[in-house]
């Protein structure tokens, strides 16, 4: 009988340590989860982000320059084109995108609460790396939704009806609205969106 007690004794001891053992190791893995999500959006980003800006810097050199070379409706092209092209980087750095900041915001918790390779609580780490996760997606979402698409399609309508109206140069004013449409859909559709995509499958708030 004394065993039996005894027994049932620990087990009853034992089950909340079992429990408490289960949950930080799921908080262990989903915080793992969320900074492999951060920091890959963050090397996507950097590739990303510099590929636009050297884009972007060398359309405005470039039409700049060719500005200078030609004249008539030719020349009031490639000035416009080149004013529309001071987009690509200005949306750049005004400002680049949150994922870049918050990876190295995550990655510094994590190491500081990580001895011998082992996360001290992962449960306490788990909530701070969630709002940085709900961030990124509300940043990458604002940068890629109906907004970001209006403003570019409409900017070179804009622009390319500027063209037609005020020098009747209609051929360099559908030139200015599909091309200049295209290049900003591309910057917007190549902006990597892992947050966006994670925040979708739930991994900002419960599993």
């Amino acid at each position: 009988m004394r065993r039996l007690v005894a027994a049932g004794l620990a087990l009853a001891m034992s089950a909340p340590l079992h429990a408490h053992a289960q949950e930080t190791a799921l908080c262990d893995a989903r915080v793992h989860t969320l900074v492999t999500t951060l920091d890959t959006d963050a090397r996507r980003d950097r590739v990303w982000y510099w590929a636009w800006m050297t884009a972007g810097l060398a359309l405005i050199g470039g039409q700049a320059v060719l500005a200078g070379l030609t004249t008539g409706n030719t020349q009031k092209d490639f000035i416009v084109g080149a004013g529309a092209s001071v987009f690509i980087p200005s949306v750049l750095l005004l400002p680049p995108p949150a994922a870049l900041a918050d990876s190295r915001l995550l990655d510094a918790r994590v190491a500081a609460t990580t001895v011998d390779g082992q996360l001290g609580d992962p449960c306490v780490v788990l909530p701070r790396a969630r709002e940085l996760l709900l961030r990124d997606a509300h940043d990458q979402a604002l940068s890629t939704g109906w907004f970001a698409h209006a403003f570019v399609i409409g900017g070179n309508i804009a622009l390319g009806l500027f063209l037609g109206v005020a020098y009747g140069d209609w051929a360099g004013a559908a030139k200015q609205a599909v091309g200049g449409s295209i290049i900003g859909e591309l910057q917007i559709l190549t902006l990597p969106t892992g947050a966006l995509t994670a925040r979708g499958l739930g991994l900002g708030g419960s599993f």
